[in-house]
């Protein structure tokens, strides 16, 4: 097992389980790679960070020739297997330049892992070959999203190689049934995200005593890093670190400007931990003190966050939070100042899986994330909180993390003291 797993085995067990009952007529198989790395699906089911992986799953057993490589009773007659974990082989070389693999054929025993054979990933092209020719469909649990535009994906690529070349299998989408599987999050899952937001938590603190006049933006996103390099985490997404008519752009990410007197910063960051994300947004005043205007904004938008927060429970709906949110700005006099929407599924990825038109259920996290924008002020105030739904209601998971306004005053004050 990857040493960035966090939780035991047996939950990669009972998914690979799960999915296998969901899609026991055809073989399925999970690339490692995705867009940003690892497939956050092959992780969700492996619980290795490994790109160049891939797992097969054959609910029904399939047929490999195991060769020299196992000269035993099985050498000529195969044997069936259910599950085949392929990772790149050990490269020494690589490894003394720091590019080794996470995990390797070598060093993963396959009895510690819960599949029947671990093998390469050059192999697997071949073991594919064998598998498809006795198989009838294939469910291909993608790691990128499709689309009609542009370059075919990787995914698309390598689904258009297999029907070209078997076309007695018909190729489904297995990546509908992990994103519902994902959808919920588990036990160990919520303490991961858990351990996430502490880290982030930490950055925020050092963040909150390092804000004064005359720093620079990139400054500010530099205590971040160190916090999160210093507990082995990494970005969940680029940081934002903006101040003054810089909080005004969503995806603000050159965080290179002045950090001025009078101003406010808007900090919006997450760590990435053991895979799994946070995705907090604090408004802080440069000075150390709101003033009346600042204070009017910044306590309408805490006022639209803490009412719909009270709104998260189970069967509430991502848009109707939504609605909470801007009503409670519009009331404030800022209805036309929240040009997005104030809430995404977290998890694994930092907009995670899950169908925002679905009802919320126990086992959701999700974002909730109101702002207000105004342009000519100079003015851009956001607060963002991660929630987990609970079977009466919810849990904010990020509640430690400072957000009223005499708690941010008196801190900084403090730290303007020492």
């Amino acid at each position: 097992m990857s040493s960035d797993a966090q939780f035991t085995d047996q939950p990669y067990l009972d998914r690979r389980g799960l999915l296998m009952e969901q899609l026991e007529k055809g073989l399925i198989l999970i690339p490692g790679a995705g867009p940003e790395g690892v497939n956050p699906n092959f992780f969700y089911l492996t619980g290795i960070p490994e790109p160049r992986g891939a797992l097969l799953l054959a609910p029904a057993g399939t047929r490999v020739s195991t060769g020299r490589a196992n000269p035993g009773p099985d050498y000529v007659r195969g044997k069936i297997v259910q599950q085949i974990l392929f990772l790149p082989r050990a490269d020494p070389l690589a490894a003394r330049w720091g590019e080794g693999s996470v995990a390797t054929s070598d060093s993963v025993d396959a009895a510690a892992v819960g599949v029947d054979l671990v093998a390469s990933s050059s192999s697997m092209d071949a073991m594919l070959t064998v598998a498809l020719r006795q198989a009838h469909r294939l469910f291909y649990v993608r790691a990128f999203s499709p689309s009609l535009g542009g370059d075919d994906d990787p995914d698309s690529e390598f689904i258009g190689r297999v029907q070209r070349r078997f076309a007695h299998v018909g190729v489904g989408g297995g990546t509908p049934h992990v994103d519902e599987m994902r959808r919920c999050k588990d036990a160990g899952e919520v303490e991961a995200i858990e351990r996430s937001v502490a880290v982030t938590a930490e950055a925020l603190d050092r963040v909150l005593r390092e804000i004064r006049p005359g720093v620079r933006e990139h400054a500010i996103e530099a205590e971040i890093a160190a916090v999160y390099r210093a507990h082995g985490a990494g970005h969940a997404f680029e940081p934002i670190v903006g101040c003054g008519d810089n909080a005004l752009k969503l995806h603000y990410r050159a965080n290179d400007g002045p950090v001025d007197d009078g101003r406010l910063i808007l900090v919006d960051t997450g760590a990435s931990l053991a895979g799994y994300k946070s995705d907090i947004t604090r408004t802080y005043p440069v000075s150390g003190k709101f003033d009346a205007r600042q204070r009017e904004i910044y306590e309408a938008v805490l006022r639209a966050e803490e009412e719909t927060i009270a709104a998260c429970k189970p069967g509430a709906l991502l848009g109707d939070l939504h609605a909470i949110a801007h009503k409670a700005i519009a009331r404030a006099g800022f209805g036309d100042a929240l040009p997005h929407g104030t809430g995404h599924h977290l998890g694994l990825e930092t907009h995670d899986v899950g169908d925002i038109h679905r009802p919320l259920v126990p086992g959701n996290v999700i974002t909730i994330e109101p702002g207000i924008y105004l342009a000519d002020e100079g003015i851009g105030v956001r607060i963002e909180d991660d929630v987990l739904i609970t079977d009466d209601g919810h849990r904010v998971l990020s509640d430690r993390i400072p957000k009223d306004v005499e708690s941010i005053e008196r801190i900084m004050a403090g730290a303007a003291r020492e």
